[in-house]
């Protein structure tokens, strides 16, 4: 488990916890020192216990961190906000679409981050630190707080642009040649589509209430940056909401063209039931062993039978084909 310690002029990547700690504790209430300590590894569940206990965080705070499936939130706590994120993985397979959760407590100097993975917007806001800190920290850990939720907004189009790829052939297959493997194909598209649906939609609304006027630990200043999220988020949400109605429009492209093939086929063995019926009368009629019946004793008799079933047939089809049937 490392801990990341960001401070003005003076970044600490891959420190311990407990020395971003001690930093943090003793330097924290200093005019102009602005930290940020960002808590991942594999030992993850233990670290934010420690953190909680040390900084005192709200047991509703440690529980939300640690519960995997949470909903994207903005929770108000007398010293810090509680902001839940949640960022869609960029390497995923059809059907098994994840998000992962991205918590962050935002207080008047501090930005405390927590996540079990590695995210991009993480490690870029690192990079970039690591650089020039003072053009990051010079403007306020909630300038921090929106470049990470920034980020993760951004996540979203390379998840959305692969999508669209995809609806675009299926769309493609399902009018040359539909199958049960394109079927599922288009399932799992549609879950992916649902479990992305459903962290945008209230990741939308927590930069919405981030923006508002009355949210404290955000500076007047910089809440236009986060209504400009809610406007990303926004045009994220639509664009999923269409490619929704996308797939399912596909999904009856397919339903409709397996029925029309189904139709085909039994309109193709309707006709030939049909032509076979009254051949089959004919060849019944003849079939029966009654011993009087004047045909048989015709040498030309089978002939003319087959003649006459021929003649049927033949003036079948054509009547199919006059009225357009084949």
């Amino acid at each position: 488990m490392k801990g990341y310690l960001f401070y003005p002029n003076e970044p600490e990547p891959g420190i311990q916890v407990d020395e971003a700690l001690e930093n943090f504790e003793s330097q924290v209430n200093q005019q102009g020192v602005s930290f940020w300590i960002d808590v991942e590894g594999d030992d993850f569940e233990s670290e934010v216990k420690r953190v909680g206990d040390r900084l005192d965080l709200h047991p509703l705070t440690i529980e939300d961190v640690l519960t995997t499936e949470s909903r994207p939130i903005v929770d108000t706590f007398q010293d810090y906000l509680y902001i839940l994120a949640r960022t869609p993985a960029q390497d995923w397979e059809i059907g098994e679409m994840q998000t992962f959760q991205l918590s962050m407590v935002l207080g008047s100097n501090f930005l405390l981050t927590f996540h079990r993975k590695n995210l991009p917007a993480t490690q870029n806001l690192k990079d970039k630190i690591t650089r020039n800190p003072e053009r990051y920290f010079g403007r306020g850990v909630d300038f921090l707080c929106y470049y990470l939720l920034d980020g993760i907004a951004d996540d979203y189009y390379p998840v959305l642009d692969r999508l669209e790829e995809e609806i675009g052939q299926v769309e493609d297959e399902v009018l040359t040649d539909p199958n049960e493997e394109l079927l599922m194909k288009i399932s799992n598209l549609r879950s992916d589509l649902i479990e992305i649906q459903r962290t945008a939609g209230p990741q939308r609304e927590t930069a919405a209430k981030l923006a508002r006027s009355d949210t404290q630990f955000i500076t007047d200043d910089r809440k236009v940056y986060f209504r400009d999220i809610q406007d990303n988020l926004v045009r994220i949400f639509d664009l999923l909401t269409n490619y929704r109605d996308l797939i399912g429009m596909t999904r009856d492209m397919y339903m409709t063209s397996i029925s029309n093939r189904m139709n085909e086929i039994m309109k193709t063995l309707t006709i030939v039931a049909t032509i076979f019926i009254p051949l089959t009368f004919i060849a019944g009629v003849y079939g029966m062993n009654f011993e009087i019946m004047p045909e048989l004793s015709w040498d030309w008799g089978y002939y003319g039978a087959l003649g006459i079933m021929g003649a049927t047939a033949l003036g079948m089809v054509y009547y199919f084909r006059k009225k357009d049937w084949l």
